[in-house]
């Protein structure tokens, strides 16, 4: 992978920034296994638990809303640091949380520092790279990233063998601060905008309407993974009675899918454009989708771990090509865009997963029918695209 001679890139360049976007995943992997633990220490119900994932979303998207433009404006590494202080200090306060309320709040603030910090991930990229190249490298480090969800549920589940659930919120700030060490090591790459107008930049990519598809076709393809990941408890451990150790390895092949997905991307990328690889990623997913909703009354935890890999691993063309797709018009405000791109896919996700959550009837049925509905909706709309050549 050739490199940009105008910044002096240290080594593991690639994998100190997978370890930042990481955040993110191990946020919202790592305590799954606990979802009953805590429903238990706070006397609550799973369902007021697994609020706490729509809230993360909601606060990182706010973070990154709000992280993206000055980033832009003043450089990377500043708000990096400041992003990771928070998510550090409201990990912490966490693990001390006295009532469930007090948990939504302090996971609340948590995810808005996850949202300043992490937004500049992708920003970094696209400010050294370009074209298909930037999407190969959006490639490597989703892949890369593609570990922490893997071994997230792994590390909880140890933790909880051990230790209480509060534990496994100590260790993400620990994990945090690991990253302020490597994050001192990278380049200021930011351009350091001068037009100080946000909303000016802002209204930049809505009037740009390829650029606005592609985010709400990006996101409802994401929506469909947090609908699995927000039942994904109740799917194997509730549903089918599969036991807490297994139910980490069923979530792990998920994973295993998905980083092989991304490799194959970044093999096809140097013979497909771009565009096509997304399409292709999205059809996948609706085709899984359509295999799970099909086979609904006579699903096996076979046939659904099946279908839900390949939904799941479809993401790997998706990902990586969306975002490399959004952001190549937009160099001088990356972080902006990539602040636009995270705030709508995750809305449309909290909301999904609010309606898996609403719909819930003890069933697979809901959370299959809106597994679908979203790829649909992604498809349908890189077909417009295409056809209308937007």
């Amino acid at each position: 992978m050739k490199q940009n001679t105008k910044y002096n890139l240290p080594k593991g360049f690639v994998f100190i920034l997978a370890m930042l976007g990481s955040i993110t995943p191990l946020a919202i992997d790592v305590y799954l296994p606990a979802f009953k633990n805590i429903a238990n220490y706070f006397y609550t119900s799973i369902d007021e638990v697994e609020i706490t994932l729509s809230i993360y979303l909601l606060g990182f998207s706010l973070g990154q809303l709000i992280g993206g433009p000055l980033s832009d404006r003043y450089g990377r590494k500043i708000f990096i640091f400041t992003g990771l202080c928070i998510y550090i200090t409201f990990s912490l306060l966490i693990s001390q949380a006295s009532s469930i309320h007090e948990l939504w709040a302090f996971r609340f603030f948590q995810a808005i520092g996850g949202g300043f910090a992490v937004v500049n991930t992708n920003a970094i990229i696209r400010d050294i790279y370009h074209g298909k190249e930037s999407a190969r490298v959006f490639s490597i480090i989703s892949m890369i990233m593609m570990v922490a969800p893997m071994v997230a549920p792994i590390i909880g589940t140890t933790i909880l063998s051990f230790y209480s659930w509060k534990y496994i919120f100590i260790f993400l700030a620990i994990y945090t601060v690991c990253i302020i060490y490597f994050i001192t090591k990278l380049p200021e790459t930011s351009p350091k905008t001068k037009n100080k107008n946000i909303f000016k930049n802002y209204a930049r990519i809505f009037l740009n309407k390829k650029a606005i598809l592609l985010i709400l076709a990006g996101g409802f393809g994401f929506s469909g993974m947090f609908v699995y990941i927000t039942k994904s408890s109740f799917i194997y451990m509730d549903y089918f009675g599969v036991d807490a150790k297994y139910f980490t390895l069923l979530f792990g092949l998920n994973v295993f899918t998905l980083i092989i997905f991304s490799r194959l991307n970044m093999h096809y990328l140097k013979k497909y454009a771009t565009f096509s690889l997304l399409r292709f990623g999205v059809s996948l997913q609706l085709l899984s989708a359509i295999g799970l909703y099909a086979f609904n009354e006579h699903n096996t935890i076979i046939s659904v771990a099946f279908f839900i890999m390949i939904y799941v691993g479809a993401l790997g063309f998706i990902f990586a090509n969306a975002i490399a797709l959004v952001l190549e018009d937009f160099g001088d405000i990356s972080a902006t865009t990539n602040s636009l791109y995270g705030v709508i896919g995750f809305i449309i996700a909290s909301f999904v997963g609010f309606l898996a959550s609403y719909f819930h009837d003890d069933t697979l049925s809901p959370i299959f029918i809106l597994m679908a509905t979203t790829s649909t909706l992604s498809f349908l709309i890189l077909l417009y695209i295409k056809k209308f050549k937007v």
